[in-house]
């Protein structure tokens, strides 16, 4: 596959202060969970109890997230839940489909996470001590 046509591609986007908070792999999921949410709300698609949801199985979401293996999209989404950025639920028609519905809570509060005050102090300590100048040389 020519690497100048995969650098014409749609690519994944992520947000890089969502990834500093909550990480890169969990920041990425939630963008695409977000962008097939928001698809969904446009043509008026997958809307269950006030909120508009997406579904896939693992197996399917891979095919989006190529780069990694199953078991580890099913720990990203487990994280992303146990945390609160994800909801999930099952409306499968077939009791037997435990395909897992997402949508983003309406509120996600991201000041109780755990690596939150960890990031801000970084960014205070790095601009308090002016790490943006070159460290001179002192031969």
């Amino acid at each position: 596959m020519a690497i100048r046509r995969l650098l014409n591609t749609n690519p994944q986007l992520y947000n890089p202060e969502l990834a500093a908070v909550i990480g890169l792999n969990e920041a990425i999921v939630l963008k695409q969970v977000q962008y097939w949410t928001d698809k969904n709300r446009k043509i008026g698609r997958n809307f269950r109890k006030g909120h508009y949801w997406t579904y896939n199985t693992y197996e399917e979401w891979q095919k989006q997230f190529p780069f990694w293996s199953v078991r580890t999209i099913k720990r990203i989404f487990k994280r992303l839940e146990d945390k609160g950025y994800l909801v999930s639920d099952n409306f499968n028609k077939m009791k037997a489909d435990r395909t897992k519905w997402y949508r983003i809570p309406r509120k996600v509060d991201l000041t109780h996470s755990d690596t939150l005050s960890l990031s801000l102090c970084q960014v205070v300590t790095m601009e308090s001590a002016n790490m943006s100048r070159p460290i001179p040389e002192t031969n």
